[in-house]
């Protein structure tokens, strides 16, 4: 399994600090997954782990849930979801806060860990504490990143520094196994660059199932196919980039995801970077890691943008038409776009960008 060997602290992240709220997402699949739960299982008293601005509860709510409770670690997503009426328990997840939520409410029917387990270090303890607040029998309802695309593509963007471990499919069936939940439903999800989910009911566990383990060989060969297609990625973006300033086109980056910044920073194409653009209101004036900009609305670089562009985005599949027709509604300079975030083949948008360049270079001349 791949894993930053280093993580950065917790608290740093998720701590006192303010954070990066999901609520503005929206995730059409969230019906869909909570739908497949509930199929199994009558809606009932339930769990949102890393609930963050209370979003989910309002879904699970929505979806016939009597009570709704969260646990999360940051006080102003807490605070955020405390605000819309959900009890929530501050802190990370672990078996003694676990035993402490049971001791004060009962267990739990279910159980919801949406991009949460990436970002755990102690796996075991985690899961205990899983196992603690759900009632025998009770349904787990787990969903990750998809990796295995991105991976196969060789996509730097797939990286993320607050993700601990990268968990292909095998990985998680082996990591359900061994803390004792049978799988019963999957599902994969392109939202957000890719999602896998789970839906996997508490079982007894059994010294088998705790030594059971996957072969890795299969995902050796997969990491180290990743290396190499990654250093492809890198110098044809590098060059891309390089070749679109020398034919009069200013590089810009719409969407400053952590993903974002990965790609950019592996790229190594932060100098050659004019503009980098988002949406979100929480952090225009920041810095954007390794680059001297600061993250600017489109409406604060608009006039600056009248010459051709080669727009990097940075976002999700399903928001690329609305940004795409956001910056031309803005401008009316010549736009080459480029797609930076899997499951979308970087390298065939990189070539079809350099396509385009040399195309409307051809027409002019003629």
């Amino acid at each position: 399994m791949l894993q930053i060997a280093d993580p950065i602290p917790a608290d740093l992240i998720y701590g006192e600090v303010d954070t990066y709220t999901t609520g503005f997402q929206k995730p059409r699949h969230l019906d869909d997954l909570i739908t497949t739960a509930v199929a199994r299982q009558d809606p009932g008293r339930v769990i949102d782990v890393g609930c963050n601005d209370g979003s989910l509860m309002e879904a699970l709510r929505r979806a016939g849930y009597g009570e709704v409770v969260g646990v999360e670690p940051n006080r102003v997503a807490a605070e955020m979801a405390q605000a819309k009426g959900y009890r929530t328990h501050r802190g990370y997840l672990t078996s003694a806060l676990a035993a402490q939520i049971v001791a004060d409410g009962g267990e739990f029917d279910t159980v919801y860990v949406r991009h949460v387990v990436e970002h755990i270090s102690d796996l075991d303890d985690f899961f205990a504490g899983i196992r603690i607040l759900l009632r025998p029998n009770g349904v787990l309802v787990l969903e990750l990143p998809e990796v295995e695309e991105a991976f196969a593509l060789g996509s730097p963007a797939i990286l993320w520094e607050e993700h601990v471990s990268y968990f292909t499919e095998a990985h998680v069936e082996c990591l359900l196994k061994r803390f004792g939940f049978h799988i019963s439903d999957r599902r994969r999800y392109v939202f957000g660059g890719g999602s896998i989910a789970f839906v996997a009911r508490k079982v007894e566990m059994s010294p088998q199932s705790i030594v059971s383990g996957t072969d890795p060989r299969s995902n050796i060969d997969l990491l180290h196919r990743f290396a190499g297609t990654m250093q492809r990625q890198r110098d044809e973006m590098n060059s891309l980039v390089a070749f679109a300033r020398s034919s009069g086109h200013r590089p810009v980056i719409y969407g400053a995801a952590p993903r974002s910044c990965m790609l950019v920073s592996v790229s190594g194409i932060a100098e050659m970077i004019d503009f980098v653009i988002d949406d979100r209101e929480d952090i225009h004036g920041r810095l954007f890691p390794g680059t001297r900009h600061v993250i600017q609305p489109l409406s604060k670089v608009a006039e600056a943008m009248d010459s051709n562009l080669l727009c990097l985005l940075g976002v999700g599949c399903e928001n690329e038409f609305k940004v795409r027709a956001r910056i031309e509604a803005a401008t009316n300079a010549e736009i080459v776009f480029v797609s930076l975030l899997p499951p979308r083949d970087m390298l065939e948008s990189v070539a079809a960008a350099r396509r385009l360049i040399i195309t409307n270079q051809e027409a002019k001349g003629s």
